[in-house]
């Protein structure tokens, strides 16, 4: 293996809705287990901290500013692995280019036309408060929400209809067996109050192994090593899938993840 150097970027506070500790958190133990194994480990700098780029053998990073990704671009053109990938990214960062790509690979996702109400998100970038995902009760309302995100600076958005099921927050790792999810209606970790609006889960039974290899089918689809997904399982245990992101906090499960992140992260830097 040689000694190998590999920095850390933490993502942008305003990409971090009420989770910039947990995002640290799981970078930091990343970090740990990395160090353990014999690399050395850049200190984790914030994106939008002014820093000088650090030379590295690979770049794990948080990052979503387009600014980083531009640079973070320029070194995997010379070879060196990025986690995640900036093309990926990207791909999250474009909602409905995302849900697109999906669709096209046979991904199940929430319909365009329901009854039972809509929810309304922006196309570029990220949730960053909650006026950038919002519910509607019928598509005439959807419509006046997506005028007043217009005036607020949001000109394009995208509407689906929404999925009456349990709300599941999954997590996991390509390239490992690591898949984990849960019920935020059970513990109450939730970024935005919106989330909520599935109410108590009923914890419909599903198949776990299925939704599992649709979600490592999605993500291979998009070229993403590291991610998290917001899941709908209806009552009669069919699922789809509602949000897929680039390196979530994984909060309720950070040691557990770390060590398959870094077995990733390994992967990508082809030593193992």
């Amino acid at each position: 293996m040689g000694q190998q150097t590999i920095a850390f970027i933490a993502r942008a506070t305003r990409f971090s809705p009420n989770s910039v500790g947990k995002d640290l958190a799981i970078l930091s133990a990343v970090r740990r287990v990395l160090q353990h194994d014999g690399y050395t480990c850049a200190d984790i700098v914030a994106e939008d901290v002014p820093q000088d780029i650090v030379e590295a053998d690979a770049y794990v990073s948080m990052g979503r500013c387009q600014d980083t990704l531009n640079w973070l671009g320029q070194y995997e053109r010379d070879g060196i692995p990025v986690v995640n990938c900036t093309a990926s990214v990207m791909l999250c960062k474009m909602r409905r280019l995302q849900q697109n790509v999906l669709d096209e690979a046979g991904i199940p996702l929430p319909p365009h036309v329901g009854g039972n109400g809509y929810w309304v998100k922006r196309d570029y970038g990220y949730a960053e408060t909650p006026y950038d995902v919002q519910y509607a009760p019928d598509h005439a309302a959807a419509q006046r929400i997506a005028g007043e995100m217009a005036l607020r600076g949001i000109p394009d958005v995208d509407i689906r209809a929404h999925v009456v099921g349990d709300l599941l927050k999954c997590y996991a790792v390509t390239g490992t067996d690591f898949f984990r999810y849960y019920y935020p209606g059970d513990d109450g970790l939730w970024k935005f109050s919106a989330e909520q609006h599935n109410g108590r889960p009923h914890h419909y039974p599903f198949d776990a192994d299925a939704l599992h290899a649709m979600l490592q089918q999605a993500a291979a689809t998009l070229c993403l090593d590291v991610y998290g997904a917001d899941c709908i399982v209806r009552p009669d245990g069919s699922f789809v899938l509602v949000d897929l992101n680039d390196w979530p906090s994984f909060s309720r499960c950070i040691d557990e993840a770390a060590v398959p992140i870094a077995h990733r992260i390994r992967q990508e830097m082809r030593d193992e």
